[in-house]
């Protein structure tokens, strides 16, 4: 009976299957670990060729093997990188933009037969039936081509900034609004800022930030009524504006009668910038006679 009921002594000394498997399967998951870092470590560090520019590429022009260079970049990197690996498939094709020595060739950049229209080099391109008006920046101050541009101008004249006169139908016969008269009204002679247009795009800017030139993409009879503001003798001013702000009002007037509290006492928000100002000289581009506020003439005591 006691045979019955005690255990062999070899049999006590021998592991159990069940106390195995536990390490077992620690063992195989770190062997997966080492295997997974050290597939990633050579996957992280594998590269592959891809086609540069050795020089600048005008725009236009027939891209040769000489224009061309190739660097390693990661095999994993992200999808604006991609570039193109051969530089076969680039030699003999257009550039569709201005492509900057060791600029990454992308195949957005590349065209089979040569451009038919003309491209800034920020790779913007005029829209049809649009064209390019030169702004004069040095009144804005820091500005990109991806912001976009209000355009205002300060006169007395009251027929300039006039929203019920202007919004007529097409064609419609308009009596012109009378001169000033300094013997009437005193309100009407009140000098104002008118903010004409709101959310110009910008194509492209020449010359360093905050002083070069801003080409904006207007109309044909946007352009021609800014020239004829120009030609009315008005000061012109722009003020740099987000391409996502909200659109402000076109031929919104205010003279220095209208302000009122609540409009300078609201909470500031995310579209309400303070930019540094500054004036240059003269020249006959729009923008460029805008005073900055706080600077007072020299014949002014």
């Amino acid at each position: 009976m006691s045979s019955s009921l005690s255990t062999p002594l070899s049999s006590a000394l021998t592991p159990k299957r069940s106390s195995l498997l536990p390490a077992l399967l620690l063992i195989v998951g770190m062997a997966i670990a080492i295997a997974a870092a050290a597939y990633g470590y050579i996957e992280s560090r594998r590269t592959e060729r891809v086609v540069i520019a050795a020089r600048d590429v005008p725009y236009g022009q027939q891209i040769s093997a000489d224009d061309l260079a190739t660097i390693e970049l990661p095999l994993h990197r992200p999808a604006q990188l991609a570039g193109v690996g051969d530089p076969n498939a680039v030699i003999g094709t257009y550039a569709t933009r201005q492509i900057g020595a060791n600029d990454l060739v992308q195949p957005a950049m590349l065209a089979n037969n040569p451009p038919d229209h003309p491209v800034y080099p920020n790779g913007r391109e005029l829209g049809h039936n649009m064209v390019p008006v030169p702004f004069a920046l040095n009144a804005v101050g820091p500005i990109t081509d991806r912001d976009t541009l209000n355009i205002g101008f300060l006169s007395a004249d009251p027929a300039l900034c006039d929203r019920e006169h202007a919004d007529v139908p097409a064609g419609a016969a308009l009596e012109p609004v009378a001169p000033l008269s300094h013997t009437g009204d005193t309100a009407q002679s009140l000098a104002y800022a008118c903010r004409w247009m709101s959310g110009v795009p910008i194509l492209y800017i020449a010359g360093g930030e905050g002083d070069g030139i801003a080409y904006l993409e207007m109309t044909p009879a946007q352009a021609h009524a800014l020239r004829a503001l120009q030609a009315a003798g008005v000061t012109l001013w722009g003020e740099r504006y987000g391409a996502r702000s909200t659109p402000l009002m076109h031929m919104d007037r205010l003279d220095a009668s209208q302000v009122i509290l609540p409009d300078l006492t609201q909470p500031v928000t995310t579209t309400l910038r303070i930019e540094p100002q500054r004036v240059a000289p003269l020249q006959t581009v729009p923008g460029t006679s805008s005073p900055v506020p706080g600077i007072q003439p020299a014949n002014v005591p």
